[in-house]
């Protein structure tokens, strides 16, 4: 216990003058340096020097497990969280994922989760709910050490996640729309425009995405990255049997393609 005390002050005596250092030095650097001064009080807490996070350490703690340790994105997609919770989910990191923690750090991660991404109250059982999940998400095995998780955001999903309110948001009456995950296991996502990147082919045919997409959440570590994408309604008609989502020169020469047969059929009494 000495031996990790004397650790941790080290490490604050050197991260702190760094850090009042970095205030004058540009943005990019206090970043870098505030990163390092929350990972140092990490290490503390971990190590019971001491006893509370703030919310923004809380938060880093909550990406340097879930982003640094585990692909995919499941425990900010409202559509996978089981009936228990942000409980069950961080319980599955660690049984399933093998992400190490302590029981300490996982009641911090999920209190964080609980405050940042409030259970959504939908009307449908979840087994319902994961079916039309299973039917609207498409991913690739990653090129380039990027993986994509694409979600085909229709009212009928939002409806069924408990977040109505996100079609008007969307407006996805009025578009075709993607919700587009990326995650990296080594170094940092790239600032890919995705509107540029994406396409839509339909009856042999590509479309441009709208001009513009939307930033839904990005890592502290620039790790994982999620937006939002669309296309005009007008673009699918009557006579389509499916559609494809391209994506290309996302950290690969090859075109990314995500395939949905068309009529999207969901289950009974939706």
């Amino acid at each position: 216990m000495k031996k990790i005390l004397i650790i941790s002050l080290i490490l604050l005596s050197v991260s702190i003058p760094l850090l009042f250092f970095a205030t004058s030095e540009g943005s990019g650097i206090k970043d870098d340096i505030d990163y390092v001064y929350s990972l140092t009080k990490l290490f503390m807490f971990k190590h019971s020097i001491i006893k509370n996070l703030s919310e923004k350490e809380a938060r880093v703690l909550y990406q340097q497990k879930c982003y640094r340790k585990c692909h995919g994105d499941e425990v900010i997609k409202m559509v996978l969280l089981p009936p228990a919770g942000w409980i069950e989910v961080v319980d599955r990191m660690r049984v399933e994922k093998g992400v190490e923690m302590t029981s300490k750090e996982a009641d911090v991660i999920t209190n964080y989760l609980k405050e940042t991404y409030p259970v959504p109250q939908s009307n449908l059982p979840y087994r319902i709910v994961k079916q039309i999940q299973r039917l609207l998400w498409r991913n690739d095995m990653g090129y380039g050490d990027v993986y994509a998780d694409i979600t085909y955001t229709t009212s009928e999903y939002l409806k069924s996640i408990g977040a109505p309110d996100l079609i008007k948001k969307y407006d996805v009456e009025n578009n075709i729309v993607f919700i587009i995950s990326l995650n990296v296991h080594d170094g940092r996502l790239e600032n890919y425009p995705l509107d540029e990147l994406s396409y839509l082919r339909v009856n042999n045919k590509e479309y441009p995405a709208n001009k513009g997409w939307e930033l839904r959440f990005e890592a502290w570590d620039k790790h994982h990255r999620e937006g939002i994408v669309k296309f005009k309604k007008e673009i699918l008609d009557d006579k389509a049997e499916y559609f494809e989502l391209i994506i290309r020169n996302l950290a690969t020469k090859d075109d990314r393609i995500f395939r949905w047969d068309l009529p999207i059929v969901y289950p009974e009494g939706i």
